[in-house]
């Protein structure tokens, strides 16, 4: 089965397009299955805490809209729709997220790090630290994320190691080890890591040979995947497909996760798009 399970628009604030024109794209393209994932609203949030954070995503008075709509469009087309949210871990707060989920008829919740308390609140790309000190920080509050059992899957990982160059010599090893701490935390907690099929872009410090390191650790800690494309824009639903497709046959990966009502599914993960022009 394909499947792409993180889909922004226009609810994100910062992505383009509709529900129905990613569903145009996805029928195209052959994609059995999407979760729409909108970066949350923050009403669970203390007034006081959320005046800390940049307000650019889907606003409160939104997400009613949005989940009528990801439902009302589920019926006009033959592609199973999820309906979904990506989530901010806030490390303090979990008992009010908790809450927050359980009171929405949501199938995921794709939990994120995207702010760091102790960098001050600042987006990650933001933050002026020496590379170690940093990726350091980020896996470690990555996996307090995984810990606190509020998601189904981790999003974009990668992108500690696309905004800082991956340290070198024992620095390096310190890192890869608080990486492997993650994956490792993972497989205990029974909680899904993302393949981001946008981190094939390689942008920023991203490489390959990065990526490679955490698929192998993926593979050998048996982690379940999501599989996302991350698209903001309807022409990037699947994108890179083709190449993730074949690293993760080389690495054994043939399962991908699917959810319902917060349900896991592993399904076999298909093996090409139906236009193989798209991704490559």
């Amino acid at each position: 089965m394909l499947v792409d399970y993180h889909l922004h628009t226009v609810f994100s604030g910062h992505a383009v397009g509709t529900i129905d024109d990613y569903l145009a794209k996805v029928e195209e393209l052959g994609i059995e299955e999407v979760c729409f994932t909108e970066h949350t609203s923050r009403q669970y949030l203390p007034d006081e805490f959320r005046r800390q954070i940049p307000d650019s995503w889907m606003q409160d008075e939104e997400l009613a809209v949005y989940l009528k709509l990801v439902a009302a469009a589920a019926t006009r087309t033959s592609v199973r729709v999820k309906l979904g949210l990506e989530t901010d871990y806030f490390a303090g707060h979990e008992e009010a997220l908790a809450r927050f989920l359980d009171s929405l008829p949501l199938d995921f919740v794709l939990g994120t790090v995207h702010f760091l308390p102790m960098y001050e609140m600042r987006y990650i790309s933001l933050v002026d630290e020496e590379p170690a000190a940093f990726l350091v920080a980020y896996f470690d509050y990555i996996k307090r994320a995984i810990e606190s059992g509020l998601f189904d899957s981790i999003a974009h990982i990668h992108l500690g190691w696309q905004i800082v160059p991956w340290p070198s010599g024992r620095a390096g090893k310190t890192v890869e080890k608080g990486l492997a701490q993650v994956v490792a935390a993972a497989a205990t907690h029974d909680v899904c890591l993302e393949i981001n099929t946008r981190a094939f872009n390689f942008e920023g410090h991203g490489t390959l040979d990065i990526y490679r390191r955490f698929m192998a650790m993926i593979a050998d800690y048996g982690v379940p995947i999501t599989l996302g494309s991350d698209a903001h824009d309807p022409k990037d639903v699947g994108r890179n497909y083709p190449q993730v497709l074949r690293t993760l046959r080389h690495y054994g990966i043939d399962e991908v996760a699917t959810f319902e009502k917060r349900q896991r599914l592993m399904v076999p993960v298909g093996d090409q798009l139906l236009s193989t022009a798209q991704g490559k």
